[in-house]
């Protein structure tokens, strides 16, 4: 029989809260670890930390020129993605503690309420990119020297013994928070409000303690104007940076061209974002996920963990209200909150963006969650019976839960979809020319949304160096019809780096799908199906000689692309293609070979080109036969591809017209 008197006691202990809340952040966001990478702006940090820093300072310089969050996690963990989650978590971790904590000195009656709060903090569903572990990492390394920044301030008011220690720290953690970002400089507005807070039982007069209150908010503010000063004048004219005045500029505009028009716009866009982030976010957040279905074992999965947390929580913590002299009252929870959440988005509103649209602005949300967090703590008591007030946390713990762990699992996918591609890449272009443009209708994954992001990949896939910032390879999307003509030389630039390449000097590529292998273009693939207009214009740009079909290449960083994955069908026909761009007509065999006797086969007909031309040009005519029919039957819509591939094989010297000629026949050339 269990003790649950003893058991709870145990939750006593400063230890466990902690513990629990990071087993549980773990179990959310680390369950499949190992299958977790990087993703859109991840890799231009996984690429900047292997370079020179100076480089990276002059590429960050145009926004954020101090970077150092990146190198430390870099000196710590290395390029391992594991390694970049599992900081990124304590660091995420770390920042609810503190910030929690933070609130226990302002409002210690409701002490049992911030232990939901900070569960609700460490999943929130309306910040969706924790698991972008290296872009974000430096986000939520702000969050941390914020919260740390509060804590140690109230500690200091608490604790006059301690104030020229503490205050001195308090300070310095602000600096660092604001010039590592600026997503949460817009609270430093509310640290007089929460100044006052803290000094108001200290039994001093008004103007005591307005006194006060601005000598220890004066050092705040003065840090807040200098980086305002060097954010919008100083960095813009040194080191010639973006400043989002023009946004900000923008915004004004618009007020003093239509003033009522463009405040109820604005208005509006704060409405709408206070409605989403306190109550849509949990309600949105599970029902509008992509391929959400309870036929999947992940979602079962996701709510089942959700409902063990909220089970255990709502037995070690309930909601009582603590016997304290402090007699505040969930108003003033809920004012805060709101002040925070409105302070908090004001830049994201000053630059014509919202919370709401989610996607990629839902990274805007991870200041103003903590407001947002704060009003649903603070209305619950209005609200709810304090009886029923853990099973309406709990149920928003359920749904935290289940929809990070759902968004957790589509990053997954992305991975695994991105090794694949990388590999299969690697296998068949082992090593390519410096200055080689890679041109593709597709990026690699989902989660790389930018030719830039892909450059990067295939920057650290190909082991690039760089000194002064010229990189050896591009990628791009090959919208317009410059890079459709050859002999054309272009220049590609971001910030401080940049790309000089000729549309002759490139290599066109295809993802693979479901059924198929990746494959590089040229002319051997001219009417296959899969191809589109566009495709069929890269093919004559497709340099093949571009590709160093080196016997040892430098294989992928295996910190970062994990070690070579088992050889499937895939491998063969990558490398087979690559035999038979270099005419090894006997590698081509002995590969096709191997994998038949592996029982790997292809899943798409195109793949059996590199052996049908094999056993062509090594004299094996009835075999070749033989393939191609096989292929037509795999993927009969390969009709077309099939009449020239031997138009082209019927050219052959030792061609054998007979067999030629029933191909013609059979396929009605």
């Amino acid at each position: 029989m269990i003790n649950t008197d003893r058991l709870k006691k145990i939750s006593e202990k400063p230890w466990f809260y902690p513990g629990i809340l990071l087993v549980m952040g773990f179990f959310t966001y680390g369950y499949v670890l190992t299958s977790l990478g990087y993703y859109w702006a991840d890799w231009e940090i996984v690429m900047f930390t292997k370079l020179n820093p100076l480089l990276q300072f002059g590429y960050y310089a145009q926004d954020r020129p101090f970077p150092w969050t990146y190198q430390l996690i870099y000196f710590l963990v290395g390029s391992n993605p594991i390694g970049w989650q599992i900081t990124t978590l304590l660091i995420r971790w770390g920042g609810t503690l503190f910030f929690m904590n933070t609130l226990n000195l302002l409002w210690p009656r409701y002490k049992k309420h911030f232990f939901w709060l900070g569960t609700l903090l460490m999943v929130y569903p309306g910040f969706l990119q924790q698991l972008q572990s290296a872009t974000k990492a430096r986000h939520i390394m702000t969050f941390l020297l914020f919260a740390l920044s509060i804590y140690l301030m109230a500690l200091a008011t608490k604790h006059p013994k301690w104030t020229r220690v503490l205050f001195p720290l308090s300070w310095v953690a602000t600096f660092m928070h604001l010039f590592t970002t600026e997503y949460f400089s817009g609270l430093e507005l509310l640290r007089p409000m929460l100044l006052w807070m803290l000094l108001a039982n200290s039994n001093k007069k008004t103007l005591q303690l307005l006194r006060q209150v601005a000598i220890n908010s004066l050092p705040y503010l003065l840090i807040t104007a200098f980086f305002f000063w060097c954010r919008f004048i100083y960095f813009p004219d040194i080191f010639q940076t973006t400043s989002r005045l023009g946004e900000i500029n923008s915004t004004m505009g618009g007020l003093r061209e239509s003033f009522v028009g463009s405040l109820l716009g604005l208005f509006n866009r704060a409405f709408l974002d206070l409605i989403y982030s306190t109550l849509q976010v949990w309600i949105n957040a599970i029902f509008n996920l992509n391929d959400f279905t309870f036929q999947s074992r992940v979602a079962w999965f996701a709510f089942g963990l959700g409902i063990l947390f909220a089970v255990v929580f709502a037995f070690f913590y309930d909601t009582s209200v603590e016997e304290v002299r402090d007699h505040s009252s969930p108003a003033s929870i809920f004012l805060v909150g709101f002040l925070a959440f409105v302070l908090s988005a004001l830049p994201v509103w000053a630059i014509g963006k919202e919370i709401s649209t989610g996607g990629w602005n839902d990274r805007f949300a991870l200041a103003p969650m903590l407001g947002a967090v704060l009003m649903v703590i603070g209305i619950l008591p209005w609200l709810v019976h304090p009886a029923r007030q853990k099973v309406v946390l709990g149920f928003l713990l359920v749904f935290s839960i289940a929809t990070q762990v759902w968004i957790v699992n589509v990053y997954r996918h992305d991975w695994s979809t991105q090794l694949d591609y990388y590999w299969q890449l690697y296998w068949r272009a082992p090593a390519m020319q410096s200055g080689t443009a890679i041109f593709s209708f597709e990026l690699p994954s989902t989660f790389i949304s930018h030719d830039i992001d892909a450059s990067y990949v295939f920057n650290v896939l190909y082991h690039y160096q760089t000194e002064d910032g010229s990189l050896p390879y591009w990628f791009i999307t090959p919208e317009e019809q410059l890079y459709f003509q050859p002999m054309e030389e272009f220049e590609k630039k971001k910030r401080n780096l940049r790309f000089i390449g000729n549309t002759s000097d490139a290599v066109a590529i295809l993802h693979q799908t479901d059924d198929s292998c990746l494959r590089v273009l040229d002319s051997v693939y001219l009417f296959d199906p899969l191809l589109h207009e566009g495709h069929e214009k890269l093919i004559p740009m497709s340099n093949l000689s571009r590709i160093i079909p080196d016997s040892e290449p430098v294989p992928p960083d295996m910190d970062i692309f994990g070690p070579e994955p088992a050889h499937n069908w895939c491998y063969f026909f990558e490398k087979a293609d690559l035999a038979r761009q270099t005419e090894d007509w006997n590698k081509v065999l002995a590969l096709y070979e191997q994998a038949q006797r592996l029982g790997f086969t292809p899943g798409y007909g195109a793949e059996y080109i590199p052996f049908i031309d094999a056993y062509a040009q090594t004299g094996d005519w009835e075999k070749a036969h033989a393939l191609t029919i096989t292929a037509q039957k795999l993927t009969p819509q390969h009709k077309k591809l099939m009449c020239a591939t031997w138009a082209r094989l019927g050219k052959l010297p030792s061609a054998d017209m007979e067999v030629v000629e029933q191909i013609d026949q059979t396929f009605s050339c």
